[in-house]
């Protein structure tokens, strides 16, 4: 999947232009609930700001005005985005790294080719998606160990469990604990009985690390 897959297209992106004052771009962000906005002007990209950068203008520097400053003196003219064919992941790893809230997607290096935005909101819906969280059911976390054929393993022992995959979600590194390049932590969203998959997963000696009811 690419991330021209996922992004908000241009013509529904709220932006604000250079021209806005600091006033309107505030008022802007405030109705939509955005911290932070492109500065672009149709498929033009000049931009990003966010209500950081305003106060730290209006009140650390003190070198702006609410209704006199405009965008342009206080955006961020450097800012990271992705390419259209980049893959996914490029953008989650970016968004992590950089620590913003959007990515713009751009069809090339040039400024003019602005073609929509990836809001890490998106990426979150991805993962959710991925473990099955947006619907009711049983939950498991297992350890695999890093070998071929493992997760082919734990799935055969759902389904003789008689349980239904909803979601499923290898996390090869878990943040706060010692990287383990040994095994995968894996969550397991199913539709099933709880403790068939228990069981099953005791009998081929796949460890159940915690086991949750999402409602």
């Amino acid at each position: 999947m690419y991330c021209k897959d996922i992004m908000i297209e241009r013509k529904e992106v709220i932006a604000v232009t250079e021209d806005h004052s600091l006033s309107n771009a505030l008022k802007r962000m405030e109705f939509y609930g955005f911290r932070a906005l492109p500065v672009a002007n149709f498929g033009r990209i000049m931009g990003v700001i966010d209500v950081f950068d305003i106060y730290e203008h209006l009140y650390i520097r003190r070198d702006a005005d609410l209704d006199q400053t405009l965008v342009r003196d206080v955006m961020k003219t450097e800012f990271a985005y992705v390419h259209a064919d980049d893959f996914i992941e490029v953008a989650a790893r970016l968004l992590t790294q950089q620590r913003v809230m959007f990515l713009p997607v751009m069809q090339d290096d040039t400024t003019d080719q602005f073609l929509g935005i990836i809001p890490m909101a998106r990426v979150m819906q991805m993962f959710m998606s991925a473990a099955g969280l947006y619907s009711k059911g049983n939950r498991i976390t297992v350890l695999l160990k890093n070998e071929k054929g493992e997760l082919a393993r734990l799935s055969r022992q759902l389904l003789r469990a008689g349980a239904n995959i909803e979601g499923l979600l290898p996390i090869a590194k878990m943040p706060n604990q010692i990287h383990d390049d040994q095994v995968t932590h894996v969550i397991v969203k199913f539709d099933g009985d709880m403790e068939r998959v228990l069981l099953a997963c005791e009998d081929a000696r796949i460890p159940v690390v915690t086991k949750d009811r999402i409602e």
